[in-house]
């Protein structure tokens, strides 16, 4: 009984936090403006430190066949990285979602 008592309550509380939510609609429009822009922002910082990352790694390589130490299977991971990298925000509009510029 008591536990019902507790639920119903519960209940309620959640309601009328869902109709106070709903009713500041323009403030949580503004949240979520601001967090999609960071979001934006994080991708594109961490693509472009990925990006040097992978050009230290093609230097490497290029250091490897200097040296006769060279194997197509780190190179073909590595360019294959770099292009999943350059390309996910087109797959992601692809299918349908926005990507960050």
């Amino acid at each position: 009984m008591r536990s019902r008592a507790v639920l119903i309550g519960l209940t309620a509380v959640l309601a009328l936090a869902w109709t106070a939510a709903s009713a500041q609609q323009t403030g949580n429009g503004q949240i979520f403006t601001s967090v999609n822009q960071k979001t934006a922002d994080i991708f594109t910082n961490t693509r472009n430190i990925l990006m040097i990352v992978g050009a230290i790694g093609v230097l490497g390589l290029a250091a490897m066949a200097f040296f006769g130490k060279f194997k197509w299977h780190w190179a073909v991971s590595l360019l294959g990285g770099l292009a999943l990298i350059a390309f996910v925000s087109q797959v992601i509009t692809y299918f349908g979602l926005t990507a960050p510029q």
